[in-house]
């Protein structure tokens, strides 16, 4: 059955076979016209099956399918990319922890909600959308949300991104822009046809200048996330109790 999405501030349609992707996009669900449509063929789950890691349900390639078609289409044409983190909101404003698999990125953002409660919520728990809008990047909700399936159908500004690593003990500190590029390219879809990887370039460029970059070396304690907010925020709202 054919269905209209609206991701990113995006509307689409596409067509579904399997309950398991209507599950997984439904709270993206869109009464309006779209601007294109998705068709996922015999095909293209091939392709997924060939590309795939792990013997997974045919229904879990089609919501690969939609994604991967998904993602090339708004780097083409909406000024937007995918961008593996997990992203939180504090205050309204977007932060971003990125990092290599088992590296404590979900662990880190808990840390945040013990912290700072109410003022954390979970924008995207693994791949979230970066758009620019009228020239400022906005940090989006979708539906792939990674193994908790943890996320809202949202946008943020975005404030803040973290290269995060493990340390015995907690520090942050700015980044430059000129190696921030190539650590951002190992977080993200890098398309093969050189009109779209310029185009994600281009967006890099503007994203990682507009937001501040950091490294942030943690440990597992409550510091670690009084740390950061501080290290992000500084005196803006009020430095977070230490006590």
């Amino acid at each position: 059955m054919i269905f209209t999405f609206k991701i990113a501030d995006i509307p689409f349609s596409a067509d579904i076979r399997y309950r398991y992707t209507y599950d997984t996009m439904r709270d993206y669900l869109f009464d309006g016209e779209p601007d294109f449509h998705i068709e996922i063929t015999d095909e293209d789950l091939a392709r997924e099956r060939e590309l795939s890691p792990h013997d997974l349900p045919e229904p879990m390639h089609e919501s690969t399918a939609v994604y991967r078609k998904y993602i090339y289409i708004i780097m083409e044409r909406y000024d937007a990319f995918f961008f593996h983190c997990s992203s939180i909101s504090v205050d309204g404003q977007a932060v971003m922890f990125t990092a290599r698999s088992g590296t404590g990125k979900s662990t880190h953002r808990n840390l945040w909600m013990k912290n700072f409660g109410d003022r954390v919520k979970i924008i995207n728990d693994d791949k979230p959308v970066i758009r620019k809008v009228d020239g400022v990047f906005y940090v989006y909700g979708t539906p792939w949300r990674g193994k908790e399936g943890l996320g809202e159908n949202v946008r943020c500004k975005a404030r803040a991104l973290c290269f995060l690593s493990r340390s015995e003990t907690n520090s942050i500190g700015e980044i430059d822009t000129v190696s921030v590029v190539t650590r951002a390219l190992n977080q993200t879809v890098r398309p093969s046809e050189p009109k779209l990887m310029s185009n994600l370039l281009e967006l890099l460029d503007g994203f990682i200048t507009q937001v501040s970059c950091y490294d942030l070396r943690v440990n597992m304690d409550d510091d670690a996330a009084i740390t950061a907010y501080n290290g992000i925020f500084g005196n803006e709202k009020g430095k977070a109790n230490e006590d």
